[in-house]
């Protein structure tokens, strides 16, 4: 067996507190590849994608991993589905799958079907009775390391691959159950990785080439190192350790380009404010600028927060919005506010009613009313645990997206990145008819489109010049006006195909020539942000 050789698919996970789709890598696949290292065994990785493309490469041992129980839009890749895990099972003699497909789904083929962590499951089938259990923090921290070369043989690898970082798993809330429809209670009680596992994880990555990280795998950033875990839902943050680890991954990548976080409880930023402010100023300051703090409200009304032991009340989630704003609004080198909260909302929780939609959008109003910053408000349907999605109030729940999208997103998304911001390192990924469209690294990137062909796989600074519900427009930097060719000089704001046409038969070579072309004063000072001579 020591002979075997090891096929590691990566079919991609999507979870509350865990993210696997490209430009993201999980954990789970470089601790099975520290699996096979360890019992001294070849293996080799692919993607779904790559499967998909080119076929189930030969191996006498396959490791399936992948699920999503948070499914949502992607760009970089696409989950496997169930039928494709089943093929993939019948092209070697034995095979294991793990993650939410075989946590929650109903997968046939395989010879181990593994409802806990894959690698400890792996591991054991070798050194003694497996047992479907949870990998221990020191074999993650051993496994991690030595799997880190995984990621070379990402797609994404020269790109802006991002690694997905566990500090912890679980939630503080466990002991209560947690929130309804979330399967993080479901790992147990939280065990904080030490420090210097983490960074020790990091370096090994860094090593390896990987400059975009997240601390993600979570599901309250500000509980780590807490004091109280399983005595109280709102732990005490510890300020002090959040410091340590967030200074050591500096000392550990030096050079990293990202450096982003997850999620957040609301309750706990609220009930302890000074302790929480000094952990979102360490985010802030050692984190880098575009990050995204999620925070699960889920609703507003007080009945589903009721029914389903939801983690906090409008009012605190209010003060939890507040207090990052005060930490994290200055903008950054990149010219993005350095930490901003995002807000997730879930349709179809028992204790609905139509009141509800209402409750929700007035209180996003009352966000963007007072002034207050929002990166990011997700809404989707619920999914997960033994809840089934079915939607009480479809209706409902599609005008008050659509409101939320036009009324709120938009307008938030206006003040968080004024027209002739300029995006920088726009990753391009891909080119739908003339328009190309690509993403910053980070956690939850904007979506960037420019009405015009750009090299793909290459990174390109955007000066912003319009603005969707959930995506921005823009050009690319620096936009020489003389130089720029017919379609580009139509995809400049307020520019259409005639004055296109009068730039680009003049040509002008300085502000003067640019103002005599367009005979636009006040357009001429928006472009003045974006066009260079």
């Amino acid at each position: 067996m020591g002979d075997a050789d090891v096929l590691i698919v990566d079919g991609y996970v999507d979870e509350p507190a865990l993210l696997g789709v490209p430009p993201y890598i999980s954990p789970e696949p470089r601790l099975l590849a520290g699996v096979a290292g360890e019992l001294g065994l070849k293996w080799s990785y692919v993607t779904i994608d790559e499967v998909r493309e080119k076929g189930i490469p030969p191996g006498d041992i396959t490791l399936v991993y992948g699920g999503v129980t948070v499914p949502g839009k992607y760009l970089g890749g696409r989950p496997m589905s169930e039928k494709e895990a089943e093929h993939i099972a019948q092209s070697s003699r034995e095979s294991y799958i793990g993650g939410p497909l075989a946590r929650y789904g109903r997968v046939t083929g395989f010879s181990h079907v593994v409802e806990k962590d894959l690698c400890a499951f792996f591991h054991d089938s070798f050194t003694g009775t497996p047992t479907d259990r949870w990998a221990t923090v020191k074999e993650m921290a051993r496994w991690g390391q030595r799997g880190a070369g995984v990621v070379r043989e990402h797609p994404w690898h020269r790109g802006p691959l991002m690694a997905e970082i566990e500090t912890y798993r679980g939630c503080i809330r466990y002991f209560t159950g947690g929130c309804s429809f979330c399967s993080e209670p479901g790992y147990g009680k939280p065990e904080f990785r030490p420090v210097e596992d983490i960074t020790g994880e990091m370096h090994a990555l860094y090593q390896e080439g990987v400059r975009h990280f997240r601390l993600g795998g979570q599901s309250c950033i500000i509980s780590y190192g807490s004091k109280g875990v399983g005595k109280t839902e709102t732990p005490v943050p510890h300020p002090e350790k959040v410091g340590e680890l967030f200074q050591g991954i500096r000392e550990a990548c030096p050079d990293l380009k990202t450096l982003h976080v997850d999620n957040a409880n609301p309750a706990v930023i609220w009930k302890h404010p000074n302790e929480s402010f000094e952990v979102l100023s360490v985010i802030a300051r050692y984190g880098t600028p575009g990050n995204v703090l999620a925070l699960g409200m889920e609703s507003a009304d007080p009945e589903v927060i009721r029914r389903n032991n939801l983690n906090a009340r409008p009012h605190e989630v209010r003060g939890a919005v507040e207090l990052i704003n005060r930490a994290g609004s200055e903008r950054g080198e990149n010219e993005l506010p350095k930490l901003l909260p995002g807000l997730n909302f879930i349709s179809g929780l028992p204790g609905e009613s139509p009141g509800t939609f209402n409750l929700n959008y007035e209180f996003l109003k009352s966000i963007l009313d007072d002034g207050l910053l929002l990166r990011r408000i997700n809404i989707r349907k619920v999914l997960a645990k033994d809840l089934e999605v079915n939607l009480q109030h479809p209706r409902e729940h599609r005008a008050f997206k659509e409101r939320v999208r036009m009324n709120i997103d938009r307008p938030m998304l206006e003040k968080v990145i004024p027209l002739g911001t300029v995006l920088r390192r726009v990753y391009m990924e891909e080119r739908r008819g003339h328009t190309t469209f690509g993403r910053q690294a980070g956690t939850y990137p904007i979506l960037v489109g420019v009405r015009y062909p750009l090299e793909l796989n290459q990174y390109h600074h955007i000066a912003v010049t319009e603005h969707g519900q959930r995506s921005v427009t823009g050009v690319h930097q620096p936009f020489i006006i003389h130089e720029a060719g017919f379609k580009q000089l139509e995809a400049l704001p307020g520019i259409g195909s005639k004055r296109a046409a009068a730039i680009f038969k003049k040509g002008p070579r300085n502000i003067e020539e640019l103002r005599d072309t367009v005979k636009d004063d006040d357009l001429v000072r928006v472009l003045e942000k974006i066009v260079s001579f």
